[in-house]
């Protein structure tokens, strides 16, 4: 008895069926076609927030100077690059005083001029959308986009878009901190 049973056994354990085999390849294929998509999703989204990303490191870090150094700066984007630099402005003649809210005199501190530039992404588009304004515009060519951050902490409230093909990254910055306020994503296969 215990010898027909061992061959039974023997018989089970001797591989796959043939149904079975198509099956774990089927579900094989189906797993590479989909990562297969979804590394090119994760690549535009990966662009999308490097460029998003860089934006709005250089808006806080003009901001921050901005405050530390009480004066303005510029953050400048256009197709070809994002930069920060002073905002300048005509200063008053020698024998004007400027004063403070106090109507003390104001010492005016000279600071280095702090300034950043970074290469944009050529695949990627950039478009901006002023407060109260429902039309996007094309940064392209020579445009160029100024945001002035003042020392008292406003901002214009705006609304920078980064694109590539069909797939787009919006972000509204925040009028007192220069940050994010707001961020809405779409990526879709081109």
């Amino acid at each position: 008895m215990q010898s027909g049973a061992s061959h039974i056994r023997a018989k089970q354990a001797g591989g796959f069926t043939l149904l079975e085999v198509v099956f774990v390849l089927a579900m094989i294929a189906i797993l590479v076609t989909w990562l297969t998509l979804n590394v090119t999703t994760v690549e535009t989204e990966q662009k999308l927030r490097e460029a998003s990303g860089n934006i709005e490191s250089l808006a806080k870090r003009a901001r921050n100077i901005a405050v530390r150094q009480q004066r303005a700066y510029q953050l400048t984007i256009s197709a070809d690059n994002l930069s920060i630099a002073p905002e300048y402005v005509s200063l008053p003649d020698d024998d004007e005083v400027q004063t403070d809210v106090d109507g003390e005199p104001m010492v005016r501190e000279n600071f280095d001029d702090v300034t950043a530039s970074e290469e944009t992404d050529k695949e990627i588009t950039y478009e901006i959308r002023r407060w109260r304004s429902d039309e996007w515009e094309l940064i392209e060519g020579d445009k160029k986009v100024v945001i002035t951050l003042d020392p008292i902490g406003l901002v214009e409230p705006i609304s920078i878009r980064c694109s590539v093909g069909k797939s787009w990254l919006m972000q509204e910055l925040h009028p007192l901190t220069a940050g994010i306020r707001y961020e809405e994503m779409s990526v879709e296969d081109d």
